[in-house]
């Protein structure tokens, strides 16, 4: 079954009170996802990679609803979003200059959790990463949906919208231009982590 991952949503989970060295596991039902529309349609593109439980670590602040990151780091490789169709993945892997810039790179600097945090409701966390697509490094704020499933699970929703063009991205064209893809892209996370304490 294929497995989702962003390095932002491992690492959620350590606000909601996960202790400082915790080891985070993505379950297969998570979702990581980019939507995007055209002059005559609208597409998906789901991350396919497959990523191992990871150890990660973190500084919490003075009042326990923030938390800070080091080398906090996840590659996603170019190559590993698919479209459906072997056309437009061909196209997108293009767009993203996948042969020079084989990975997309996300990296957490700070986690902010914006209300009190209770099992089985949502609460409200404020994301600051930076993210890195074709060698662009660009520093981006992502709202987060947060909800504690079980004592061991955790369920982190979010959407962002970007523009390629702010990557130095051009939006494809086909059918010698008729086919014109639009310059906004919608990053969709619902990932389902799991944790193991005491590691």
């Amino acid at each position: 079954m294929r497995r989702y991952s962003s390095l932002i949503l491992l690492c959620w989970v350590m606000v909601l009170g996960i202790s400082n060295d915790t080891v985070v596991m993505i379950h297969p039902s998570s979702q990581l996802s980019l939507f995007g529309s055209s002059n005559i349609n609208k597409f998906q593109c789901d991350c396919t990679d497959e990523f191992p439980r990871s150890t990660l670590k973190f500084n919490r602040g003075k009042n326990g609803t923030s938390a800070t990151f080091s080398n906090a780091i996840l590659n996603i490789r170019a190559g590993a979003l698919d479209c459906g169709n072997k056309i437009m993945n061909k196209d997108l892997y293009k767009t993203l200059k996948g042969d020079e810039y084989p990975e997309i790179q996300i990296e957490l600097l700070q986690v902010k959790q914006l209300n009190e945090s209770k099992p089985g409701a949502w609460s409200n966390q404020l994301v600051e990463a930076a993210l890195t697509i074709a060698g662009v490094r660009k520093t981006i704020e992502l709202s987060v949906r947060a909800q504690q499933t079980d004592p061991d699970r955790f369920r982190f929703v979010s959407d962002k919208n970007i523009l390629m063009t702010e990557f130095g991205l051009i939006p494809p064209k086909a059918l010698m231009g008729t086919i014109k893809v639009n310059d906004l892209i919608r990053i969709h996370m619902d990932m389902i982590v799991g944790v193991e304490r005491g590691m």
